[in-house]
């Protein structure tokens, strides 16, 4: 069952930047090469590899340049050229300043780029690696696009990168291929969108993979992009310049060439949130992940052609979570445990002063660092936050279960799961324990 629950902005502004040349490059001249990822919240998280550092970014097609934003030292990474710049996204902050670095060697895959521009930002407040429950360092995007032409297997984890010089079409009954128009380096998509009684509204949308959400709209009553009666407030994203608000509703449908899509979840941002950010003047919202991930996807950024295929996803719900709770990871408990695959061991010894026999035990303990979860939003009105959870609660346990023996993206799954299902939460709030319990609830 989808379950958006955050999502990841970077639509960026730079100022006084010159695009470095290059290109990726496969190993061997060969044509193609595969390349597992790992899907958290339906992101797509891949390895890769700067100046011998192996480090995972997400790859995005929302973004036009490639930016680390979660690293400690400066010269981790032997960076090269460094310059200032200034970078601006989504979301309340300013302008933040960044460190440009030219002649970097890449590896992704079986592809390397040995004169590779990325961007630097130390600033601690932009990092997702909380939010997601693993490393991110940092975020890719046009500049692994435009090199390849790349496939998407959502539900095998797993993405196929081809030389574009030599890819061939093969015929393809249940696909349908779409022309893509790019502005500063993203890919725009045409659709048709149906928002209550207002019938297929043509709209230009980006088309983001870094976005957890299906789809994002800008009002416009002009045009009947309004947001529907039936609403809520909600928790939209976190983007470069910090959290990002607005309001969560369901449209009739979305109609994408021959395929359509009914009952979509679609975010209406607060104006606010992207006053001061460039964009296509024709765009009217976001395509994102939770849209991408029911279909074998294929970007040819060369020829400007998407190729959509449904999967097995293609007739999932779409839904919202259903807690009311964003979590975050935040540190490590320190958990006792038998070492695995060995029982206790005891050994048979006469006590002197009894002159009877005991048994003491010499089975190996060890002690795992464990992560903690914590509430880091919660939806105003909704069935965990009537029940009295707060931000700040550290969760210990979900269903009597340790909450670490789940990862973030197992926990989002269960909270959008099954309305009237009843989760049970043992929180520690100011060093005092207490037991929660609400019933999950269909929010529209």
């Amino acid at each position: 069952m989808s379950h958006p629950i955050y999502i990841l902005l970077f639509f960026l502004c730079f100022f006084n930047i010159s695009k470095a040349q290059g290109v990726f490059k496969i190993d061997e001249g060969k044509d193609k090469f595969d390349l597992s990822f790992q899907s958290v919240n339906d992101l797509v998280v891949v390895p890769i590899e700067i100046n011998g550092v192996e480090l995972s970014f997400l790859l995005d097609t929302g973004v036009d340049s490639s930016i680390i934003f979660s690293l400690e030292e400066k010269d981790s990474l032997n960076i090269k050229n460094a310059s200032d710049i200034l970078l601006r996204g989504w979301g309340e902050g300013e302008a933040i300043t960044a460190i440009k670095s030219t002649g970097n060697s890449v590896r992704l895959g079986n592809a390397s780029h040995s004169n590779f521009t990325v961007y630097i930002v130390y600033d601690h407040q932009i990092s997702l690696s909380n939010r997601l429950g693993l490393p991110i360092h940092g975020i890719i995007g046009y500049d692994f696009f435009k090199d390849f032409v790349v496939e998407f297997n959502y539900p095998k984890e797993r993405l196929v990168a081809y030389n574009s010089n030599s890819y061939k079409y093969d015929k393809c009954k249940r696909c349908d291929d779409f022309d893509l128009v790019f502005y500063k380096n993203k890919p725009f998509i045409k659709v048709l969108v149906s928002i209550e009684n207002k019938e297929s509204i043509p709209m230009d949308l980006l088309i983001d993979s870094g976005s957890g959400d299906a789809l994002w709209f800008f009002e416009n009553p002009d045009l009947g992009i309004n947001i529907p009666n039936e609403n809520f407030d909600d928790f939209l994203g976190f983007g470069m310049g910090g959290s990002v608000y607005g309001k969560r509703a369901r449209i009739n449908n979305l109609k994408l060439g021959k395929f359509k899509l009914d009952g979509v979840t679609a975010s209406f941002p607060d104006t606010l949130y992207f006053a001061g950010v460039t964009t296509y003047k024709s765009r009217n919202g976001s395509l994102g992940s939770q849209v991408l991930k029911r279909f074998t996807s294929t970007f040819d950024y060369k020829n400007k052609i998407l190729r959509l295929k449904p999967n097995k996803n293609f007739s999932d719900p779409f839904e919202y979570d259903m807690s009311g709770i964003v979590l975050a990871h935040e540190g490590y408990t320190v958990v006792k445990d038998f070492e695995n695959n060995s029982s206790p061991v005891f050994s048979e010894t006469e006590d002197e002063f009894q002159g009877v026999v005991v048994y003491k035990s010499y089975s190996k303990v060890k002690f795992k660092l464990e992560p903690q979860y914590v509430i880091a939003e919660i939806r105003p009105n909704s069935p965990a936050a009537l029940a009295g959870l707060q931000i700040g609660d550290l969760v210990e346990t979900i269903n009597k279960k340790p909450a670490y023996n789940y990862n973030l993206s197992q926990i989002n799954k269960m909270f959008s799961s099954e309305e009237g299902k009843t989760v049970k939460l043992k929180i520690k709030r100011n060093g005092v324990s207490l037991n929660i319990q609400f019933k999950l609830k269909r929010v529209l």
